[in-house]
């Protein structure tokens, strides 16, 4: 009799010890679910986040159109000297610049060593002079830029650290890069004006280095597009980290930085394209 009560005690004070021990394996299979160290996901769709105000506050953007001769199509002339005293005139005209800067969308697949990825983003730079007088806008120009990323990647090096919670992956990748560029001017009735769409497609090649940190995932990529092509090439730099919030979703920004030259025929006449977007990436992913 003594024998059966201390093995039913020894079997109910198990089932308690076994109890919580218990929950804590099921703790931390939760929290390694949102490890960016786990693999068990391969696919990351990101929707990005378009903050009123963010476009050309912390952003950068310049374009320069040259004419065959190596200049401006149309130089400056210098204004002559006010005739009324205090240059009212002058001062009746203002120029105002803007620009415009958005990162559209991600999708990667990443499976054991190889990696695809497609990838998207949008600037537009414009001037405008207004007489102010009445505020009627007598010459706009505007240049927009739309360009799509697609690669394929394969792994070179992996290196983890000895606990585990560190992981280091270099991809080299090759792919295409499309661009699609508008440049038009509104004159107020003039008959000559500038409407040229420049669209052209260039394979690149490029590096993407992964460092993975528990809940942190950074990436550093670099490409370079128009090889074996004269007349147009791009540079583009990459930079974002990730910060996991769930299972299935995570945090991004980063910084996006590319770099265009086109070379073209408008008119019978040669222009050249030099065009740079700088700027931030802010957005959420889903992982799945």
């Amino acid at each position: 009799m003594r024998k059966i009560l201390l093995l039913l005690i020894f079997s109910i004070s198990f089932i308690f010890t076994a109890f919580p021990q218990d929950s804590i394996t099921k703790k931390e299979i939760r929290k390694q679910k949102k490890n960016f160290l786990l693999t068990d996901k391969s696919w990351t769709a990101e929707v990005p986040l378009w903050i009123p105000g963010f476009a050309g506050t912390f952003a950068y953007g310049d374009i320069e159109v040259e004419g065959e001769d190596g200049v401006d199509p149309e130089q400056p002339i210098e204004p002559p000297p006010p005739w009324d005293p205090g240059g009212i005139l002058s001062r009746l005209f203002t120029t105002n610049w803007y620009f415009k800067f958005f990162f559209m969308t991600r999708i990667a697949y990443e499976k054991e060593r190889f990696l695809f990825s497609m990838d998207g983003l949008t600037g537009s730079v414009g001037s405008s002079v207004k007489f102010n007088y009445n505020n009627k806008e007598i010459v706009q120009v505007n240049f927009r830029s739309s360009n799509v990323r697609v690669f394929g990647g394969y792994k070179i090096v992996e290196a983890n650290s000895k606990s585990k919670k560190f992981r280091y992956e270099l991809f080299g990748y090759a792919g295409v890069r499309m661009h699609l560029e508008e440049i038009y001017s509104d004159l107020n009735g003039a008959i000559n004006k500038l409407d040229i769409h420049p669209f052209w497609v260039e394979p690149i090649i490029g590096v993407q280095n992964q460092f993975t940190f528990k809940r942190w995932f950074l990436v550093l990529q670099a490409d370079y597009g128009g090889i074996f092509i004269d007349d147009r090439f791009s540079v583009q730099v990459s930079s974002f980290a990730y910060y996991r919030t769930g299972k299935t979703t995570s945090l991004k920004f980063g910084w996006n930085h590319l770099q265009l030259y086109h070379k073209g025929t408008f008119l019978k006449e040669d222009y050249t394209i030099k065009t740079t977007f700088s700027g931030p990436t802010l957005g959420v992913a889903f992982h799945f």
